[in-house]
């Protein structure tokens, strides 16, 4: 199947827009060595601007997901699981390694909503929200950031179990404000979230 670009015109068609109101948190898990919660970098991911351009000319993306299990799943554990049965061993430095921060909309956010029929009402490929599109992700990204609506981000189901995520420009992330930070090992609901996903914490050698 030939992959869908947008068409001429999309920066003035209509939008399935989801307001996101003020007071609603989600998580966000990320590397310790950075100091900031609401840091984020311009390397390639789902929704990164793929412009060969200077890194100043390029949007930033900062993903965040609405429960601890999604953002465990996108950030840790990725494709970890395929193919391994039985529990999945790892090790305890990965969770003190990382830090889990609860983050909530200071501001109401604008979000391109790609769940249930947003993507088809839009003409948006349903491959967009799946890994096995990430160029075409990123291609229709770039369609929604230089949008003349300037939404603030996409709204999106997880590949990896359906729940909400969302993806932040970088032009948004000013609307957000991080209200709790801590180890991951100590995240509400994480231990429920490892037996869940048959995940064994391995202690290091001493």
């Amino acid at each position: 199947m030939a992959k869908v670009l947008p068409p001429k015109g999309f920066a003035g068609a209509v939008l399935h827009i989801h307001e996101v109101p003020p007071g609603r948190r989600f998580g966000r898990i990320y590397l310790g060595r950075y100091p900031d919660p609401l840091g984020f970098g311009k390397t390639p991911s789902r929704f990164s601007d793929p412009r060969r351009r200077v890194a100043a000319n390029r949007f930033g993306v900062l993903y965040l997901g609405e429960t601890v299990k999604v953002c465990f799943l996108e950030a840790v554990l990725r494709d970890q699981r395929d193919g391994a049965i039985g529990d999945l061993p790892m090790e305890e430095g990965e969770l003190h390694d990382r830090h889990y921060a609860e983050i909530e909309v200071a501001v109401p956010l604008r979000m391109v909503d790609l769940r249930d029929d947003g993507a088809i009402v839009m003409g948006v490929p349903t491959d967009v929200a799946k890994a096995s599109g990430q160029a075409l992700a990123r291609a229709w990204s770039v369609a929604f950031h230089e949008h003349a609506e300037k939404p603030d981000g996409i709204i999106y189901p997880s590949r990896l179990n359906g729940h909400t995520s969302l993806a932040i420009f970088d032009r948004a992330i000013t609307k957000l404000q991080a209200v709790r930070t801590m180890k991951l090992i100590a995240a509400p609901g994480l231990a429920a979230v490892l037996n869940d996903l048959k995940v064994s914490i391995v202690e290091p050698d001493p």
